[in-house]
């Protein structure tokens, strides 16, 4: 189970409160039928980061379930609020929003070991289904996650990894999936359930300036057992090596030279970004 308790202040409804005060009636159709959507980025030195990338998916998800957002620049100054509340340096910011119109920002201290930790993974026993309405959305109706989370921990593995009806992977309970073999790289569709996720963009970007090829396209199990490596990518854990794929090592259980690149290569350009940030607070 995922476990992300608010800290310091919040935004509810556009107001600012003490995060611990937040509270949604039972009545509400996100608590009953789990009709909201939601986006968790991470907080770095009092800035959100990539924001305008989480807000284009958040407001992607309301489209696909009728849910109407507040304006953008109400959740940018929450979003702004909330950050420079934070008591870390490293945080997580969550913007939540109900079909009812109801919407918070909060955010929690972030565990920086979680950041390129190594895992292992599980194919879960269950199939998603790739034209099911809350597939590759960030959707309170989130129980099948951390349903496929609980499963996997049980059988000794840190994440799941989730079919479609078709037998395609479309990627991990909590992150995207990459598989690499040689020069060439692989990760599941969006037409086959895949999250748009923010994270899996950059590293799309990053393995092709690495000079790999890339597909997005429909990933098989074949397509993990012949792998050189296996990445799982999001935006608070950053790029993490998979190192066991259903009790099968990968790569004798040691992380990789792609992931070790990758993750560097997405780690100067945060520094880059946040430095930009910071100058442009201080010029402003």
């Amino acid at each position: 189970m995922i476990h992300r308790n608010p800290q310091g202040r919040a935004v509810l409804d556009g107001e600012v409160v003490p995060a611990a005060s937040l509270l949604l009636p039972w009545s509400d159709p996100s608590a009953q039928w789990g009709l909201g959507v939601f986006e968790t980025m991470a907080v770095f030195d009092a800035a959100p980061r990539h924001r305008d990338d989480h807000l284009e998916r958040l407001s992607a998800a309301a489209r696909r379930l009728g849910i109407e957002l507040p304006p953008a620049s109400e959740l940018v100054r929450a979003t702004d609020l909330v950050a420079e509340g934070c008591d870390r340096d490293a945080a997580w910011l969550k913007i939540a929003v109900s079909r009812s119109g109801r919407w918070a920002v909060f955010a929690g201290a972030l565990e920086p070991d979680e950041a390129g930790r190594p895992v292992s993974v599980v194919v879960l026993r269950w199939r998603r289904h790739r034209l099911d309405p809350t597939v590759g959305i960030k959707s309170m109706n989130y129980a099948a996650c951390l349903v496929g989370l609980e499963e996997a921990r049980r059988r000794g593995a840190d994440e799941g990894l989730w079919l479609n009806e078709r037998g395609h992977l479309i990627g991990a309970c909590t992150g995207n999936l990459f598989a690499i073999r040689g020069r060439a790289a692989i990760t599941p569709a969006l037409s086959d359930g895949a999250r748009d996720g923010v994270t899996r963009a950059r590293a799309i970007l990053g393995l092709r300036e690495l000079g790999f090829s890339l597909r997005q396209s429909k990933c098989r199990l074949a397509n993990l057992k012949a792998a050189d490596e296996i990445l799982l990518t999001a935006s608070l854990s950053g790029v993490r090596p998979v190192v066991r794929v259903d009790g099968r090592d990968v790569r004798r259980g040691e992380p990789g030279p792609v992931s070790r690149r990758l993750a560097l290569l997405l780690s100067d350009r945060e520094a880059a970004h946040g430095a930009a940030n910071r100058n442009g607070r201080q010029g402003a």
